[in-house]
């Protein structure tokens, strides 16, 4: 009855067996089940990918906001933003396999198994096709087999009865309490069941002999159908195969020549990295090598005390004198000093509270000698003619086109750029960017730094980072 007798052993769960070929068809169902478990393996690795992007990318940000406000600088800096922007390039790579999962690999699934699985009412259409056909090779085998079976259980009854009265017959022989009419019905029950196992037995061979001549036909036309599954299941096989070629095609980042880009980019320019450069900056912008205004010999020069002058042109916002302070005497032959180019931003703000406070006090000194003084009629004097030290006051230079005060960003003020990146370390400073353009409050104080507005914020930064616009 099989293929291949002397290869595979005979079982009584055998395909051959009635109704054995539903586990054949059950395997089209399954076919279907695998499709919904393939998509859903692309789907969660899918998601994995996408987790994995996600996650370099807050990684990535994460140490870039730590570089912003750290101690790290220069060239070994560029080393540690070349780590990152790999994360953020694999980023980019490991979404884009993500995506191809999604867009190309599970389409592809749902299309082949919508194609392919066409839904009926209980089940699908190509499971019932085939299981139908299963049914119809078998029905004439089956009913030959059933006879087969019948005639069987005939014939062995039949043999079980024969050898059971031959039995009776034989202790009745050797029993005198049995009658000689006892005997004989005996023997003639024994005859019968002789006769009734020859019959069985010609019956149960015909049977045989039917089923066993009808096998051939069965083995071909079950053989036909089933070739119909191999068929179905070989092309869901093969599209398997090459779905899975496919996955393996986007999930190989090693064949992507921007993936060996992304390593090449980051062996270069950790291979940037240069000590003595570094060491070079750092001491030109923080150690032995920055400019130091160091002291220099100043001759003692004692400002002026205040003049008020009574005057009626109302110079000086409407006051009745005028203030003059800060006059420095310069004796003959000696060049003034020249003043320090670090002035403190608290230095200039008590200045000119003093100047204030000074001018207050001087106006109302005047006004008290005013009413002590008779009233008498002066003529108008100038600027010169009223100071006895016109000549020795130090006139404010006329602004540079460059530092003269303008509008920027609704602040007024010195338009400067940044010549170097600076991070903050105080709350009060302003992080600069090479290339930034904002505007310069103040100018720089005795440590180094001016005022700034940038960014909607006002804020210290180092006046060596910068040069007018």
């Amino acid at each position: 009855m099989s293929l291949n007798e002397d290869l595979v052993q005979a079982s009584n769960d055998s395909f051959w067996e009635i109704g054995k070929y539903s586990r054949t068809v059950k395997r089209i169902d399954n076919g279907k089940a695998l499709c919904d478990s393939l998509r859903q393996l692309i789907q969660q690795r899918s998601e994995i990918e996408t987790s994995y992007a996600k996650s370099l990318t807050n990684w990535s940000k994460k140490w870039n906001e730590f570089l912003d406000r750290g101690n790290e600088y220069g060239t070994i800096q560029a080393g540690w933003r070349g780590m990152l922007q790999e994360a953020d390039s694999l980023s980019e790579l490991h979404s884009l396999v993500s995506e191809n999962l999604m867009n190309k690999d599970y389409v592809n699934i749902k299309a082949w198994q919508k194609e392919n699985y066409h839904k009926s009412m209980m089940h699908f259409k190509e499971t019932k096709e085939l299981e139908e056909g299963f049914k119809k090779a078998q029905k004439p085998w089956e009913k030959k087999y059933t006879k087969l079976m019948a005639a069987k259980k005939d014939y062995h009854a039949a043999c079980r009865s024969e050898k059971s009265t031959a039995n009776q017959e034989n202790n009745a022989r050797g029993d005198s309490a049995v009658s000689p009419d006892q005997l004989k019905k005996i023997q003639e029950k024994l005859r019968k069941c002789q006769q009734e196992v020859e019959t069985t037995k010609e019956k149960y061979e015909a049977c045989l002999n039917d089923l066993n001549s009808y096998n051939a036909k069965y083995i071909e036309d079950m053989n036909e159908v089933f070739q119909k599954c191999q068929d179905f299941e070989k092309t869901r096989i093969e599209f398997f195969k090459k779905t899975m070629f496919e996955i393996h095609q986007h999930l190989d980042l090693s064949v992507d020549p921007r993936f060996s880009q992304v390593y090449s980019s980051l062996h270069s320019t950790i291979g940037q990295i240069d000590s003595d450069k570094d060491l070079r900056w750092w001491s030109t912008n923080h150690g032995a090598d920055m400019a130091m205004n160091w002291p220099t010999f100043e001759e003692y020069s004692p400002e002026l005390q205040n003049i008020s002058k009574k005057k009626d042109s109302g110079i000086g916002g409407g006051s009745d004198g005028i203030t003059i302070t800060s006059i420095r005497h310069k004796p003959d032959g000696l060049d003034a000093p020249q003043s320090s180019p670090y002035n403190s931003k608290r230095q200039v703000s008590t200045t000119e509270s003093q100047r204030s406070s000074s001018g207050s006090n001087i106006q109302q000194q005047s006004s008290t000698l005013s009413h002590k003084e008779p009233e008498r009629k002066e003529e108008p004097v100038s600027m010169e003619e009223s100071n006895p030290f016109a000549d020795d006051i130090d006139e404010p230079p006329s602004p540079s086109p460059e530092d003269s005060p303008r509008q920027m960003n609704g602040k007024e003020g010195v338009p400067v750029r940044a010549l170097y990146d600076y991070v903050v370390t105080e709350e009060d400073e302003l992080p600069l960017k090479a290339g930034d353009v904002f505007v310069k409050l103040s100018e720089e104080d005795e440590l180094g730094w001016c005022k700034g507005y940038k960014d909607g914020r006002e804020g210290l930064y180092p006046a060596n980072y910068v040069e007018p616009v």
